[in-house]
């Protein structure tokens, strides 16, 4: 699909085909559209899917030059005929019947440049004889824009926010394993390792003018210090 934009800036053309390509094309994850200046406004373009390569620079180029000739461009089975009316160009999809027909003359057209065996278009001048097989070949060569991503800003984001959180909460886990000084974990102590059965010990070690200064429980065993001074393990 082409159509013709004029007193416009290339923000509003880009707008515009892109709007436009989403009203009346069904898949727009698969559309795509591209415009370029042409005289005084721009010319856009409108695929629905394909490989998403413009045909819009060659074919502004032979318009400019010969702007009363016809443009021909494929477009799947059927052919876009744009030529100039008014210093305006306009167009249309030609009928199948008439399609085919235009594809077999196409075909008979030796091109003027390399195309590599991709499809390519001509321009017929309004010079040109009816004997006259070459013509000015319309090359799709310029990356277009694809008028709705496949995936979407909001979920896009979304999912990096996911991640970044799975990938701290994982960091943390390892850091929390791997670090020295994690929370000590319960162990499970007889009734002979309770603090209170180190009385009979506890009472034993210190005389008259002495007291238990500290009772600790390391590595299995008790300690018992003091009034500054350490004794036994018991």
């Amino acid at each position: 699909m082409y159509g013709f934009l004029e007193g416009v800036e290339r923000r509003d053309a880009l707008a515009y085909a892109r709007s436009f390509a989403r009203r009346t094309v069904g898949s727009s994850e698969r559309c795509w559209y591209a415009v370029e200046p042409l005289w005084t406004g721009f010319l856009y373009e409108i695929h629905e899917g394909g490989p998403g390569r413009s045909f819009l620079p060659d074919l502004v180029t032979e318009l400019d030059a010969n702007p009363g000739g016809i443009a021909l461009v494929p477009s799947g089975r059927r052919v876009f005929e744009l030529t100039v009316r008014n210093g305006r160009p306009v167009g249309g999809l030609l009928p199948e019947a008439k399609s085919r027909q235009v594809q077999l003359q196409m075909a008979a057209i030796r091109p003027t440049v390399p195309v590599d065996g991709k499809p390519y278009g001509v321009m017929i001048p309004p010079w040109v004889t009816a004997d006259q097989v070459r013509l000015r070949t319309i090359r799709a060569t310029r990356r277009m824009r694809r008028v709705s991503v496949p995936v979407s800003v909001p979920l896009a984001l979304s999912s990096v926010g996911f991640a970044a959180g799975l990938g701290l909460l994982t960091t943390g886990g390892g850091l929390y394993y791997w670090s020295p000084h994690r929370v000590p974990q319960p162990q499970a102590l007889t009734l002979e390792q309770m603090p209170h059965r180190q009385w009979e010990a506890a009472l034993a070690a210190i005389g008259p003018d002495n007291y238990v200064s500290k009772l600790e429980y390391r590595d299995g065993k008790w300690t018992i210090e003091i009034a500054g001074q350490t004794a036994g393990a018991r």
